[in-house]
Parts: C-alpha cells; sequence; structure tokens
C-alpha cells in the first residue's frame, strides 16, 4: 500500500469520526501529491543527500573509516533541509503570488490546516531520504548501531524539520516567489556548508568556525554526531538550547509574518 492509499484510507475513515481530522488528511494529501508532481521540490530534497552520501561516504571514504557513520549523522541534518526550506519558503511564496494562499483563507478550512500539511508533507519526505541513507549506511558502509542509536538519531534528524520550516515560513510570507527560490538556495547552500553538513567544521579557518557555531545546522548535527559517538564539542543541553533559541526566534518572525498577512 503507497502513502496515497493510506492517506485515502485515513480520509474516509476520518469522515465518519471527525470531519476536521478528514480535512486535514484531505490537505496533507493533497500536498503530497503536489510536491511528488514537481520536480524542482523532489531532485534538491530527495536526489542530493543520497547521491552525496554515496559519493561521500561509500566511493572517496578511505578503507576502513568511520566516514558513514560521521556523513549518516550530518546528512540526516541535511534530509531535513531540504524539505523545510523549499516547501515553506518557496512554495509558499509561490502559492502567495499565485493567489492560492487567499483562497485557502476564504475557503472553510481550519485555520493553520495547509501549514500543518506543509509539515507533515516536509517530514514525510525527509523520513523517505533517512530511510535511503540507512539503507545506504547499513548497506553500503557497514554501518552498525544499536537500536536505541538508531531510534535517537531518527528522533534528532526529524525534529530538525520544526526550526528549518519556521524558516521556510519567514520567507515565504516575506518575499515573492522569484525572490523566495533565489534566497532559499543561498539558504540552502549556506546552511549545508557553512554548518558542517558537508565537511567538518574543524576544517575551516578560524573565522568561518565562529560563522559555524551560530547556525542551526551546526548545532542539530552537532546533537546528531554526539549520539553516534563522534561530539564535536559542546554539551548537548548548549546545542539543544540553541535549536530551541531558533525555533522560538523563527517562530516568533513567521507569527508576525501570519499575523501581517492574515489581517
Amino acid at each position: 500500500m503507497n502513502t496515497t492509499d493510506i492517506l485515502t484510507n485515513s480520509t474516509q475513515a476520518g469522515t465518519a469520526v471527525s470531519p476536521r481530522l478528514a480535512i486535514y488528511c484531505r490537505e496533507i494529501h493533497a500536498e503530497i501529491l503536489r510536491a511528488l508532481r514537481t520536480p524542482a521540490f523532489l531532485v534538491p530534497t530527495l536526489a542530493m543527500p543520497l547521491a552525496f552520501y554515496t559519493l561521500f561516504a561509500l566511493l572517496l571514504a578511505p578503507p576502513g573509516s568511520d566516514a558513514g557513520i560521521y556523513v549518516l549523522a550530518t546528512y540526516g541534518v541535511l534530509a531535513a533541509l531540504g524539505p523545510s526550506l523549499f516547501g515553506f519558503g518557496a512554495g509558499i511564496a509561490a502559492d502567495r503570488d499565485a493567489g492560492i494562499l487567499g483562497l485557502k483563507r476564504l475557503s472553510p478550512l481550519p485555520p493553520g490546516a495547509f501549514l500543518i500539511a506543509r509539515l507533515a508533507s516536509a517530514a514525510l519526505f525527509t523520513f523517505i531520504v533517512l530511510l535511503g541513507l540507512d539503507a545506504l549506511a547499513v548497506g553500503g558502509a557497514g554501518v552498525r548501531l544499536p537500536v536505541q542509536t538508531w531510534l535517537s538519531l531518527l528522533a534528532v534528524h526529524l525534529l530538525s524539520v520544526i526550526p528549518f520550516c519556521l524558516l521556510g515560513l519567514c520567507i515565504g510570507l516575506r518575499t515573492g516567489a522569484s525572490a523566495a527560490m533565489a534566497l532559499t538556495n543561498v539558504l540552502f547552500i549556506g546552511l549545508a556548508v557553512l554548518g558542517g553538513l558537508w565537511m567538518p567544521v574543524s576544517m575551516f579557518p578560524p573565522a568561518l568556525q565562529q560563522v559555524a557555531l551560530a547556525l542551526p545546522t551546526y548545532h542539530l548535527s552537532a546533537l546528531a554526531l554526539q549520539i553516534v559517538g563522534h561530539g564535536i564539542g559542546g554539551s548537548a543541553w548548549v546545542h539543544e538550547l540553541f535549536v530551541l533559541g531558533y525555533v522560538l526566534l523563527f517562530g516568533g518572525f513567521a507569527w508576525r509574518a501570519w499575523v501581517a498577512r492574515t489581517h
């Protein structure tokens, strides 16, 4: 049974139990279908992390190294970054320019239903990429971790969706479609590279290392690396506080933009 069937069945079941739940299921279903029909969304969000993992963890990794584990931890954050930024940033800006966002506000949808649908879509696509990364890590790089470690790593990677979606929402509500796409691409590359997702921050010049310390991607990857035994400095609670701070910061800006657009 594929994702569409599951959501359709959930929608049919939800109609009898809760009309509101059925509406959310239909909205999530629509968002997933739209994403699947958008190659510009699928390629950077789904293919890039898997292709880069194959290149750096399987083909270019020195024999006997633990690159497979290290890259798995950091690329899991990259897997969350793409769907969240592009789905919310460029996606919502395009909906605004096309008038779709205005139509949704005038429709009898529950408040914020389309935001929840986009969040669910971003989480689903992130989960799909994570499964692909795990399969490459186990089957290609020979990574073996305790079950608890796998689950903890999955939790950190999936929770990474939240701050990135909020950042994308700030972009989508504040800029037009063309500007949002350009800004989203710049942020995607900048947060990935400067946050240490593509190469260890220790390889950066001192000035760029200081920049990395101020980025959410750095702190999320640091948490993931600590789980797999490759801590890069700092206590877990410090990284968690930074991530929480970014959630509150991005959430505050997104809320202000949302209020400005709906009133």
